[in-house]
């Protein structure tokens, strides 16, 4: 009964064993990463330069094409360009933000548009005479009011993206729809890679930002076009040149403000007359795409209403 099967010094050489069998395995556990394949799935915006081409138009585009929507011209700044998962894009968006999808032919996959809700309720207080300071954002829904400037925001943007695209490719921007709650935004796979340029918008008073977000698999087709599009010939230029010659734009003449009261307002007829702050032989401003270019006087040519160029102004 008390014969023992093994000795006590051949008991303390197993465990000893034992253990530095168990220390080697925690060691390997600790070296050994699991290896993420996504990691090196990335169409970097910088590596097609046709990308950027449209980014920046897309940029100067929608600075002046928000004068129609906001008093004033805003200050529009490039943040920069990253690659994000559909997941990863949309956890980091508050409720509300306006999300506005479209598809963009011929390329796969949908687009976004994302508005900062800050962003938008400074626009809505700019429109209505407020100042645009920060606002805080309390999880609710957007007004209808707000919603009324978030479709206007998005259709000058539409037309802007649109345009700059058309200058390296031809393309049809089809918008899809609206929504306030990015969590139940379900039309891409959560690994999905997207290319995703932030814009910083300042108004006097505050700023917010603007994504314009690209799916990585709908460009995939044309990575090589992009890439090589912008390596034209003398002719390719010149045609170029000739096509952004030829673009319409839009001039506009104000002759001056003022301010008057809501019960002035409703009072106005037919036959009143509204006294502008401007002396009468001041020169006009001349806007060009909502942007202060020229002053001139007023007067008439051919029977129509003209004015004359009298000083270039840069702003």
């Amino acid at each position: 009964m008390d014969e023992q099967l093994l000795s006590q010094e051949e008991i303390n050489l197993l465990l000893k064993s034992l253990g530095k069998e168990e220390k080697k395995e925690i060691k390997t556990d600790k070296e050994v990463q699991p290896f993420d394949v996504s990691a090196l799935e990335h169409i970097y915006a910088g590596r097609l330069p046709s990308l950027e081409f449209v980014f920046e138009r897309w940029t100067s585009g929608i600075k002046r094409g928000l004068v129609s929507v906001i008093a004033g011209v805003p200050t529009i700044v490039k943040e920069g360009v990253s690659s994000l998962k559909f997941s990863e894009l949309i956890s980091k968006l508050p409720f509300p933000s306006a999300v506005g999808y479209f598809n963009l032919h011929p390329f796969k996959g949908n687009f976004m548009i994302i508005l900062d809700p800050k962003l938008i309720y400074m626009v809505v207080s700019n429109v209505f005479g407020g100042s645009a300071k920060p606002y805080k954002i309390e999880g609710k829904e957007f007004t209808k009011v707000e919603m009324r400037i978030i479709e206007r925001m998005l259709k000058v943007m539409y037309a802007e993206l649109e345009e700059a695209w058309r200058t390296v490719m031809n393309v049809q921007l089809i918008p899809i729809g609206i929504e306030t709650n990015p969590a139940i935004l379900m039309f891409a796979r959560p690994r999905e890679k997207y290319i995703v340029l932030r814009l910083t918008v300042s108004l006097e008073g505050g700023d917010g930002y603007v994504l314009l977000a690209i799916p990585q698999e709908g460009i995939e087709p044309y990575k090589e076009m992009l890439k090589g599009v912008l390596e034209r010939s003398t002719e390719d230029y010149e045609k170029l040149l000739k096509a952004i010659l030829g673009v319409p734009l839009h001039i506009s003449v104000k002759l001056g403000y003022t301010k008057i009261t809501l019960g002035e307002l409703y009072n106005l007829k037919v036959g009143d007359t509204i006294t502008l702050d401007k002396p009468t032989r001041e020169p006009v401003e001349i806007y060009v795409k909502g942007i202060k270019k020229f002053l001139g006087v007023l007067g008439h040519s051919k029977n129509k209403k003209a004015f004359k160029i009298i000083q270039d102004v840069q702003e």
